[in-house]
């Protein structure tokens, strides 16, 4: 069996009505877009795979083409490749993918629902949506124009009983600030996990953090080392092809920590990740997969969560299909349109901060984390931090106001402060002329 055939196609499968404005407007429209992989061989089989975002296919046929399937066994490179491959050998022998992978110790995967940060009432709406899909976590990324206790007193307020949420902080911090936050945090009932609390080359924080958190933490962007170096309850592979994954996964045996994988996609990508999950014994974590953010998908089948977690399909190959014609139509598709919106952000003494925000920009996508990449500190700020006394929101209301800001946000943030009798608009270029 020889690959002949290695076909990309860029699709935008829809985001539910729910927050598709939303994630349209934090992330743009890179998150959205998939890259579906159809591999065909000279048996006629055809595999399946998916990237999130777009995939250049070229350097893939320059790789594979005229290999057999498998000659790529445990390989540590293309993910989406090597969802097609498995799917392929799988197909070709007539059993699911994870007996290519190794013995079976699980038939149920347990995942966690994703979303962006919002204001502490969205985040509660979030975790609502989450539990009636069936979800037991959410996972977020914190981020420096919201206030994470905040959040989570409103997530908590809403949230069945044993609902947890998973607190990435993004290795953006020291020691010295996010030890308060930790012990803060840890008191909720909803918090259930912590992850990239410090950068990993900040071996003794980590050591520091664990040993007064009761509560886990992960690290993610890390090498697995981390591990042997006792900075961490578990470890994420994130996009880690197979080789990768088992790798991680040995480690994290040995060393008695626990494993999450975090690969994104739709039902194909989930698939997949549920047969590598199938053997990996420390995989226990809720693993990210990212499959309930579009409302529509490519395939004939779908996983969906039940109490938690998703079944491992029984095969051949990933246990999927590709649909031809909802492939087609999602190709057609263009990504949400975001409108016209200011990033508003309020802080407690009054002053509220107005600017612009393009998620779509090369570079751009993350932004709203971190106001260095936000404003570039073009404007009054807390230092940085996860619990300053603010809350932003997406802000579009056609009022004259909004025009008037909209016009001065073009040449940078402007800000409006707020006393007894007036407000005052400051665009921040005379802010800056003046210092």
């Amino acid at each position: 069996m020889r690959i002949t055939d290695i076909d990309a196609f860029d699709c935008l499968p829809p985001y539910p009505e729910f927050n598709a404005r939303v994630l349209a407007r934090y992330h743009g429209p890179a998150i959205q877009r998939r890259t579906v992989l159809l591999v065909r061989t000279d048996t006629g089989l055809e595999g399946c795979g998916e990237s999130w975002g777009t995939l250049d296919a070229e350097p893939l046929r320059t790789r594979y083409l005229g290999s057999s399937p498998f000659d790529w066994v445990n390989a540590e490179a293309d993910l989406a490749m090597n969802m097609a491959l498995y799917d392929l050998m799988g197909q070709h022998l007539g059993v699911p993918a994870w007996k290519l992978m190794g013995p079976q110790v699980r038939a149920w995967i347990p995942v966690a629902y994703w979303t962006v940060s919002q204001e502490p009432q969205a985040m509660a709406a979030e975790v609502q949506r989450a539990a009636a899909l069936g979800y037991h976590w959410l996972k977020y990324h914190v981020d420096e124009v919201q206030n994470v206790l905040a959040q989570a007193a409103a997530m908590q307020a809403v949230a069945p009983v044993g609902f947890k949420v998973h607190f990435d902080f993004n290795a953006a911090q020291d020691c010295y600030t996010m030890g308060a936050l930790l012990g803060q945090l840890e008191q909720m009932p909803i918090a259930g996990r912590f992850e990239d609390i410090l950068p990993a080359t900040d071996v003794e924080g980590y050591r520091l953090l664990r040993r007064r958190l009761r509560l886990p933490v992960i690290v993610h962007h890390g090498p697995p080392e981390v591990m042997l170096q006792g900075m961490c309850d578990g470890y994420m592979a994130g996009h880690a092809p197979v080789g990768q994954a088992m790798r991680a996964a040995a480690l994290a045996e040995a060393t008695h920590c626990r494993l999450m994988l975090q690969q994104c996609g739709g039902t194909i990508n989930r698939a997949f990740l549920a047969h590598e999950a199938a053997v990996l014994r420390p995989a226990t974590l809720d693993h990210v997969d990212l499959g309930h953010l579009w409302a529509d998908d490519v395939t004939c089948q779908s996983l969906p969560v039940v109490h938690g977690s998703v079944a491992v399909p029984s095969g051949p190959g990933l246990g999927v299909t590709v649909d031809r014609q909802r492939l087609a139509q999602w190709c057609a598709a263009a990504p949400v349109d975001p409108g016209r919106f200011l990033v508003r952000v309020r802080y407690a003494d009054g002053l509220t901060l107005y600017l612009r925000h393009d998620p779509g920009r090369p570079g751009h996508t993350d932004d709203l984390r971190y106001q260095a990449r936000l404003h570039g500190y073009q404007a009054p700020a807390y230092p940085p931090a996860y619990a300053n006394p603010l809350s932003a929101d997406f802000w579009d209301e056609p009022t004259p106001q909004f025009e008037q800001l909209w016009q001065q946000t073009g040449a940078g943030p402007v800000w409006v402060s707020a006393t007894a009798a007036t407000e005052v608009v400051q665009p921040a270029s005379s802010s800056s002329q003046r210092a």
